[in-house]
């Protein structure tokens, strides 16, 4: 028998997997907004792509720097304020980049950067209170879902904002959707809960004691490494395919459409969660990564030859970001299902830095490489990345 409407409604304004989804989907899609206009305004202000990296770099540090603050904000005033203060943040730079002036554009970085490590670690904590281990397996694919809806819409809409309406309406579109976020989140009514309380009185570990008790946790160790790779792929991706596309020939618009195919991809997230759930993350793993790592690696090489060769470089590419999707099945599963209920509160903060740390990742790397290669390295650097993480899906507990 299907569900009735009012069940659907339900889950959509009560926490639940539904309602994560519904979250996350807003706010990759404010996000994925700006993800061709961002770099490329950029770019122009700044003159270089290895420009472009270091005021990725800038943001990324301030975010890791961040996230080791994030536990005692959540003692001290509670989770839904520290969720409601990134959201804020995420939409204070979208303003500040519309002034499309250098000191605004650095400060639009640290505000974002931060804004989105404090949003993710707040709306890990609420999905481990909320979501039962058992039920991981099928409510991260669909929070990914939602993710991917938001990434694959985002870039061409964004393009054709800018088209349209001019260069500040993507980031307008942005701090729109970020106040839709924050009041569909305190629709929710997470305030209520008893769990969220703040507790000001509560001793809080210092961050070097938190991050030493993270590293000492094998599992937690290795899912951080793994989501730190995946982390790195889609940043980049998403960052330099449109650059990719412009040192090419391609074109900006052809960057951001390749962007939303290869984002994409994660609207078969209900089919790679199945697919995670029958074979297991580790066999999923040793597909995924190597795949993409050929992909990508094949990408960086042709991209050097004549055309049509950019061309079959930017389909490899977008295969690279199918076979990725695959992994992204299972979501931050392996994280969920070894923390420990006690640790929470310090360890998500910690893990959900690999968001940051990918970002400070690529962003330092690729602005070495970048002063001495063309955009081509990038791809290639990524296809290495990619077999290393296949190395360490072997790892992974063959149970799961």
């Amino acid at each position: 028998m299907s569900e009735t409407p009012a069940v659907w409604t339900s889950r959509l304004t009560t926490p639940g997997a539904g309602a994560f989804a519904v979250l996350f989907g807003i706010e990759a899609l404010g996000r994925a907004l700006v993800a061709v206009a961002l770099p490329l305004q950029t770019l122009e202000l700044v003159g270089s792509d290895e420009g472009v990296s270091t005021l990725f770099l800038v943001g990324s540090v301030a975010a890791i720097t961040m996230a080791f603050v994030v536990p005692r904000l959540v003692l001290w005033v509670g989770r839904a304020r520290v969720v409601s203060f990134g959201i804020l943040l995420i939409a204070a730079a979208a303003g500040l980049f519309t002034v499309q002036e250098l000191p605004s554009q650095v400060l639009g970085f640290v505000l974002r950067a931060c804004g989105v490590a404090i949003l993710y670690a707040g709306l890990s904590l609420f999905i481990m209170d909320h979501i039962r281990r058992a039920e991981l397996g099928r409510s991260e694919p669909l929070r990914m879902l939602s993710v991917g809806l938001g990434w694959t819409l985002g870039p061409v809409a964004g393009v054709q904002m800018e088209a349209h309406w001019g260069p500040d309406a993507p980031f307008l579109a942005s701090a729109l959707a970020a106040a839709a976020l924050l009041g569909y989140f305190w629709a929710l009514r997470f305030r209520r809960l008893p769990i969220v309380r703040p507790n000001p009185n509560r001793r809080v570990a210092p961050p070097l004691e938190n991050l030493a008790r993270f590293m000492a946790q094998p599992r937690l160790l290795l899912a951080f490494v793994q989501a730190t790779g995946r982390g790195m792929f889609w940043a980049s991706f998403v960052i330099y395919t449109p650059l990719y596309a412009v040192a090419t020939g391609l074109g900006a618009e052809v960057g951001g459409l390749l962007v939303s195919i290869g984002n994409g991809f994660m609207l078969l997230m209900p089919l790679w969660g199945w697919t995670a759930r029958r074979y297991g993350i580790r066999r999923v793993s040793l597909v995924a990564f190597p795949l993409a790592g050929l992909a990508m690696t094949a990408a960086g090489w042709l991209a050097f030859w004549p055309p049509p060769w950019p061309w079959i470089g930017a389909v490899a590419a977008v295969c690279a970001a199918g076979a990725m999707s695959i992994s992204d099945g299972y979501g931050n599963a392996l994280f969920f299902r070894a923390c420990k209920p006690s640790q929470r509160v310090a360890m998500t903060p910690i893990f959900s830095a690999q968001r940051d740390l990918a970002s400070i990742g690529h962003a330092g790397i690729f602005a070495v490489l970048l002063s001495f290669f063309p955009i081509q390295a990038v791809y290639i650097t990524l296809g290495l990345v990619l077999f290393g993480l296949t190395l360490l899906a072997t790892r992974i507990n063959r149970r799961l």
